[in-house]
Order: structure tokens, then C-alpha cells, then sequence
């Protein structure tokens, strides 16, 4: 077969396989019954072996063509799948799965400006605090804090991570002037229950910045840092927040940070995708569309893209 299939001839030969009869093959593929015998016999010629008994009104399959029957609809059928599966997800949402917190106080804010600019890319964002498997789970992009490495994935270093104490305004006024940090020790204390291990917690930050009369165990749990800066917002005590998931508020005056010092978490976000998929189209703008976004909040330093 000098290493090329003959996919005319071998399509036409399922379809005569099938019905049992040239002209019912004929019919299904609309073409002449004269051209199915042609591509028979010319694929038997190929093949140096005969693949159908011929009688006045049917075909029967011999020995050789029963053999190859099974293997072409079956090749077929997977031909057909990949074909369905590409074509179903040509106008597929492109799946973006990212903890609650990232996503509700840094990325779906910004959304809007790459809806902006491509307004036929559907986004599906899928929050979720528990990692994702990108190939059986059908994800397409990944935002995932942590050490790495991510083998088999495709990896791009978005932006480092520090965390500062931040509060409202109004618990500032009330409890403040913050001169030291151990005057945290006249407020509550809020904690994110789900931290990474060896990411930064109160006592950390407290044992950082030289506070040693504030006691960092008590004060109410949250499941997710969102939930605790939403406390903070209220009125209800200080947070330890990533400086992602607050800038907004503290550019817009709803935070403040009652001591400017920050800690380093060994943690970083990053994207995510699967190796075979990192350079479809949308895939590609979307992860450039985040590196200009933390670029320009200046979480990562700037960098040709």
C-alpha cells in the first residue's frame, strides 16, 4: 500500500460490508454502482487479495475482507469520535477553573476588558477550591496556587504571592491609631481555615513583624479568604489577605492595611493547561490576557509577551 491508505476505497468497502449489496453501498454513499465496483476492485488490486464473493443480486464477505471489515469500521468509528469531539468543542466555552476567592475578587472583576476584546470567546469560569484534573474534567485553563512542579502540564508562572493584615476603615477608627503591631491584640483576628500548608497564618505574620503580646489562636474561621476579607469589610475584624484578592478594595478605600508589612508565601499562582491544548488560539490569548492583567496590577513585573 506504499504506506497510504486508500480512505476513498476503504470507506466505500465498509459501506458495501455493511449492506451485503454494491448498490445498497451505491445508494448510502451517492455515487453509481459502477464506481463502488471500480473502488473494490481497485482496493483488492492494492491489497493482492480478493475481499468479496460476488453472486447475481448480493456480495459475501470472504475470509480476507471479514478480517479487514472489523478493523475499517472500527477505525471509522474512532475517526468519526475525534472528528465529533473537535467539531463539539470548536464553539465550546473555554473552561477557566480558579479557587472562589481568586475568582470573585481578582479575576471575574477583570473579566469584562477581555470579554472586551474578544467578544465571540465564551468564558465559562468554574470556581472551585479543590484542584481539578484539566484532561478528565475537560478544563482548558487552570489558575492554581502552589509550589509546582505540575508534570505533564503545560506551566505559566502568573504572579508571586505576599499577604498583609487589612481591615475597614471604620474598625480603623475605632480601635486605632495602630502604632505597633502588638496593638492587634485590641482587635479580632480573622482566619482562612484552608490555607496550603506552610502558607503564611497570623502567627507568622505576627512572629514576622515583631509582635509578641497578641495571642494569634482566637477569632471566627472561614472555609475560604474570601468569606474573611468579606468579615473585614464588615466591620468584624482584621484578615490576612493574599494582596490580590484586596487591591481593589484598598485602591477604592474600602481596606486599609493598618501596617504596611507584608509576608512572602512559597506560593505562587500559575496557569495551567493541558501540553496538546496550550497553543489553541483561545487558550493562548486568554493566558496572555492574565499576564497583561497582573502586569498591570503590578503583581508581576512586566515582560514581552
Amino acid at each position: 500500500m506504499n504506506g497510504r491508505l486508500p480512505l476513498n476505497a476503504l470507506r466505500v468497502f465498509e459501506a458495501c460490508a455493511r449492506h451485503g449489496s454494491f448498490l445498497q453501498a451505491a445508494d448510502e454513499l451517492a455515487i453509481t454502482p459502477g464506481a463502488v465496483s471500480r473502488h473494490i476492485k481497485g482496493l483488492e488490486a492494492e491489497l493482492e487479495v480478493r475481499l468479496f464473493d460476488r453472486f447475481n443480486r448480493a456480495v459475501r464477505l470472504t475470509e480476507a475482507g471479514h478480517q479487514l471489515a472489523v478493523g475499517v469500521q472500527q477505525g471509522l468509528s474512532t475517526l468519526q469520535s475525534a472528528v465529533d469531539a473537535v467539531r463539539s468543542r470548536r464553539d465550546a466555552p473555554l473552561v477557566v477553573t480558579v479557587i472562589h476567592s481568586l475568582a470573585a475578587r481578582w479575576l471575574v472583576p477583570r473579566l469584562h476588558d477581555f470579554q472586551r476584546r474578544y467578544p465571540d470567546v465564551q468564558i465559562l469560569v468554574s470556581a472551585s477550591d479543590t484542584p481539578k484534573d484539566l484532561a478528565r474534567d475537560n478544563v482548558d485553563v487552570a489558575i492554581r496556587l502552589g509550589r509546582g512542579p505540575y508534570p505533564g502540564l503545560h506551566v505559566t508562572h502568573l504572579f508571586d504571592t505576599i499577604m498583609s493584615p487589612v481591615c475597614s476603615p471604620g474598625l480603623l477608627e475605632k480601635f486605632g491609631p495602630f502604632n505597633h503591631p502588638n496593638d492587634l491584640s485590641r482587635v479580632t483576628l480573622l482566619h482562612d481555615v484552608l490555607m496550603l500548608s506552610d502558607e503564611p497564618e497570623w502567627a507568622d505574620w505576627l512572629a514576622a513583624a515583631g509582635a509578641d503580646k497578641v495571642d494569634p489562636r482566637p477569632g471566627p474561621r472561614f472555609s475560604n479568604t474570601y468569606l474573611a476579607v468579606e468579615a473585614a469589610l464588615s466591620d468584624r475584624g482584621v484578615a490576612l489577605a493574599h494582596h490580590a484578592m484586596v487591591m481593589d478594595d484598598l485602591a477604592n478605600g474600602r481596606l486599609v492595611q493598618p501596617f504596611a508589612f507584608s509576608v512572602a508565601s512559597p506560593f505562587s499562582q500559575r496557569i495551567l493547561s493541558l501540553p496538546e491544548k496550550a497553543d489553541q488560539p483561545n487558550i493562548r490569548r486568554f493566558r496572555s490576557w492574565l499576564l497583561e492583567q497582573a502586569q498591570a496590577d503590578g503583581l508581576a513585573p512586566s515582560v514581552d509577551l
